[in-house]
């Protein structure tokens, strides 16, 4: 048997690979990794002081950032960051995601799942400006900064992650586009309703009370939502 040229080989490689490669550029997830950002795409990008173990668990080794929007009917799409290992990474972990620029989100921490790309176990929600969870839609890439879990009564359903002002979503997007920033803008989707009297806020097409994680079915009343468990 003739053996092939090492330029005969790469050649056959190419031509498997890069229709596979496209393919996957197509789906609606992506790597997490800074860069990886496709038209219509924003990054969320920060750092996570790693919890210890009474949060997350001893027989954890992996953990998750994942921008999660909710439609009108409780469907979730996932926009998880790369999976990163507690036990190595014990001070400070980076994380970025790749995340829908058309779409309201909220970002937790989870366990993930099976594949790394869905929706996995809940270990707490991200919030900001004050309490408030839901992430505006926009083109503006987000630094989140620093963030620090915060544990709740209810362990993980009160859990929170927390940072500092600079780090606020509201601060660095402007979802409608008019040169004011949702922090300065009164009417962030530049509708007929002001923000205080609109129930879309960001102009997303779905009711901002929807989109949150109270939204979801909760059986057992623990605070975690039952997809999460």
């Amino acid at each position: 048997m003739k053996r092939q040229s090492h330029t005969a080989l790469l050649a056959a490689l190419v031509a498997v690979v890069s229709p596979l490669m496209g393919s996957l550029a197509g789906c609606d997830g992506f790597s997490g990794q800074a860069g990886d950002k496709p038209e219509g795409f924003r990054l969320f990008e920060g750092r996570l002081q790693v919890p210890d173990d009474d949060l997350v668990g001893r027989q954890v080794t992996g953990l998750q950032m994942a921008a999660l929007h909710i439609d009108a009917e409780g469907g979730i799409g996932v926009f998880p960051s790369a999976v990163f290992d507690p036990s190595v990474q014990r001070a400070e972990a980076t994380f970025v995601a790749t995340v829908a620029g058309d779409q309201d989100v909220v970002l937790v921490l989870q366990v993930p799942s099976g594949t790394q790309r869905g929706l996995g176990s809940f270990l707490g929600l991200y919030t900001f400006d004050g309490g408030e969870s839901l992430v505006p839609r926009g083109e503006d890439d987000v630094d989140i900064g620093t963030l620090t879990v915060v544990r709740g009564t209810r362990v993980p359903a009160d859990t929170t992650l927390t940072g500092g002002v600079a780090g606020s979503p509201a601060t660095q997007t402007d979802s409608d586009g008019d040169g004011l920033t949702n922090d300065r803008d009164d009417n962030d989707d530049d509708d007929a309703d002001v923000d205080a009297n609109d129930t879309d806020v960001a102009g997303d097409g779905v009711d901002d009370a929807l989109q949150r994680l109270s939204a979801l079915p909760d059986d057992n009343g623990d605070g975690v939502p039952d997809a999460m468990q």
